[in-house]
């Protein structure tokens, strides 16, 4: 017997666990953050080791139509992590709007503020 058809289902299988294991690591990076990049890259990262994962499986079971379902999965990664950063940029860039807008009120506020003071001591001073 081949050597290499005896030691491959061991391999694929311990291969598989690993992936499995890796993926479960991944999940927990995913919700736990702290910044969206992180989440985003662990959704891809999650899809990789998912695809590897089918990839294992055509390998075991010799089912080739498997192949067809890693690459859609692998489409439907990419488009899904392209969504995912292109939500992202555009959160971003509305926060960092808002963030010049509060910014800018803030000054305004405090150009304000010292005018009306002046303006009390200015009177306070001529009476």
């Amino acid at each position: 017997m081949d050597p290499l058809t005896t030691l491959a289902p061991p391999i694929l299988t311990a291969a598989m666990v690993v992936l499995a294991a890796c993926a479960l690591a991944m999940l927990t990076r995913t919700f736990i953050g702290p910044r969206m990049s992180d989440r985003i890259v662990g959704v891809n990262m999650i899809g990789t080791q998912s695809i590897c994962l089918i990839v294992c499986l055509v390998l075991r079971l010799r089912e080739d139509w498997l192949v067809d379902i890693a690459i859609v999965y692998a489409m439907f990664s990419f488009l899904a992590v392209a969504v995912l950063t292109k939500m992202d940029i555009g959160v971003y860039r509305q926060w960092r709007l808002d963030q010049q807008k509060s910014r800018q009120r803030h000054r305004e506020n405090r150009r304000a503020t010292r005018k009306a003071h002046a303006e009390r001591h200015h009177r306070r001073d001529n009476s």
